[in-house]
Order: C-alpha cells, then structure tokens, then sequence
C-alpha cells in the first residue's frame, strides 16, 4: 500500500481532537498537595561563606519512598524545614554539608589548635522537599556538637512566597 502524498509531507496524520479536550502527550499537573512519594520539589541553593540563596525551583515527578527508621544526625549536618505562615514545621530533611567544613588539629609550631578549612567560593546544592501549598518558608540550620549536645545554628530562612 502506498503512502498518499498529502501523508508522506506531513509524516503522519494527526487524530482529531474535540474543542477543549487536552492533548494526550500533555501531563496533568498535579495538586500542590500531591502524594510525597511521587511529587516533590527542587530547591536549587547556594551557600557562600554562610551566605544562603534560592537559585532556582523545580517541580519534579518520581518514586520517592519514604526513609526507613530515623535518620542519624552529624555535626555540620544542614537542617531544611518548610515552615507554614504560623510557624509549624511541615517536612524536614537532614543533608551533609556541602561546604565541607573541616575543623583538624595544626601541630605545625608544636602547639595542637584547631583550624578550620573551608571551600573558597560558592557551593551549589540541591534539596527535594514535598509539595505543600501551606509552606511559606524554607529555614536552613547547621547541626553542631555531638549527639544530646548538639544545637542548630540557623544557616538562612527563604521566603517561599513571590511578592
């Protein structure tokens, strides 16, 4: 059978669809409050000597299963909490510091003292977080210390919000 001109211009023919109906190769868009293990979002962050900014978000779809039992903290640690309006912490996640800091003893003058070493420039990282609709802002915090004596230190807060 061959192939009319007509098809062979346009490669193949197109169903047609009725007014209004959606495209079949369109995703829907899911509900801000989707499932968590499927939906989540980006946040594409910079820290520059302590400095923390919000390069970039992005809505992204995959299997995200849920973590199994509590996950261990570690001094340096970042803390990220969704904060709603009211200040209630909606989802947290624990990430290893992308700055590297490293704190070791200098015995170079005979003397041990503790010296710190960090990376010169900004570090990109990027953190995935449920989609909720009810967060307002994203509060970044260094764990330090060990175990029962570890604090956070706030690293930033974003706003979430456009203005």
């Amino acid at each position: 059978m061959q192939a009319s001109a007509t098809e062979t211009q346009l490669g193949a023919i197109s169903p047609v669809r009725a007014a209004g109906e959606p495209e079949a190769d369109a995703a829907p868009s899911p509900a801000e409050d989707a499932d968590p293990a499927h939906y989540r979002r980006a946040y594409l962050l910079s820290l520059d000597s302590g400095k923390l900014s919000l390069e970039n978000t992005e809505d992204i779809q995959g299997d995200f299963a849920m973590r199994r039992g509590p996950q261990e903290e570690w001094s340096g640690m970042l803390r990220c909490r969704l904060v709603s309006e009211e200040g209630k912490v909606l989802a947290e996640e624990l990430l290893p510091a992308p700055d590297h800091l490293c704190t070791v003893l200098d015995s170079y003058d005979g003397t041990p003292k503790p010296v710190s070493y960090t990376v010169a420039g900004p570090v990109m990282f990027q953190l995935r977080l449920p989609r909720l609709a009810a967060a307002t802002r994203l509060d970044i915090s260094r764990i330090t210390g060990p175990g029962a004596l570890a604090r956070d230190i706030p690293v930033g807060s974003l706003s979430l919000t456009s203005p």
